[in-house]
């Protein structure tokens, strides 16, 4: 019996325009950095710190806040302390709080089903936001009152398909790998990594389109396939 759903969070839940959105929550956390530095005395550069982020790329995903902040101090030659980490880190991670992704218009109702049917819901994401930064971008579009927990890889240091992520989200809902079901738009991340994790998975295809992507034959052959969100419920009840 399935007793919690976890969703992928980008491109299944909301979706960003790339590159404009990752540019523009990226000048966010720049300009608070700046500000933060500029509060304390420090004249920092707004090309060093966005040199910075840049060149890290998808490491951004596997490093919180508090690393963050402290590869930022050191690449700007600041003799820092754990009280100026700890403010850039803030700085870093509340910026985001006033970018709005763009929802998938299909997720509250399908939120609301599966609310209806008694299962905890969750998100499990690859992403550069903590779970506090994941929770506010549903809040932005009204979907976090849904959900019980958020897996960040930002906060856990791992990233899907690796089996440490959804081990921490099997830890969070409390119920066994088998009783969970994983929905995803990716079928290495989400599809292989779930099933090899002992949890089952459907593959959501609604919004590949939206990130020139086709549907990995893998995964269709390999477990359920749903073009939108609303099919949900009615393919977790046929998931024994």
């Amino acid at each position: 019996m399935v007793k919690a759903v976890s969703f992928d969070l980008w491109f299944t839940l909301i979706w960003e325009k790339h590159p404009e959105d990752e540019e523009l929550y990226s000048k966010l956390r720049i300009e608070s950095i700046l500000e933060t530095l500029k509060l304390r005395g420090y004249r920092a550069s707004a090309s060093v710190v966005s040199e910075l982020l840049k060149s890290l790329g998808g490491a951004r995903m596997i490093l919180n806040s508090r690393e963050l902040a402290s590869l930022i101090a050191v690449s700007l030659d600041i003799e820092y302390s754990d009280e100026l980490i700890e403010e850039l880190a803030k700085a870093y991670e509340f910026s985001t709080d006033r970018f709005k992704p763009r929802e998938n218009p299909e997720a509250l109702t399908s939120l609301t089903s599966l609310r209806k049917m008694g299962v905890k819901i969750a998100v499990v994401s690859n992403t550069s936001f903590s779970a506090r930064g994941v929770f506010a971008l549903l809040r932005s579009v009204g979907l976090a009152d849904y959900v019980d927990v958020v897996i960040s890889s930002s906060d856990v240091g791992h990233v899907k398909p690796q089996k440490s992520i959804f081990q921490a989200l099997v830890r969070s809902v409390g119920v066994e790998p088998t009783e969970i079901v994983h929905v995803g738009d990716s079928c290495i991340e989400d599809i292989l990594g779930a099933l090899s994790s002992g949890l089952h998975a459907i593959y959501y295809t609604g919004l590949l389109h939206l990130r020139r992507a086709e549907p990995s034959e893998i995964c269709l052959n390999l477990v359920p396939t749903v073009v939108s969100l609303n099919d949900l419920p009615k393919v977790i009840l046929d998931i024994e």
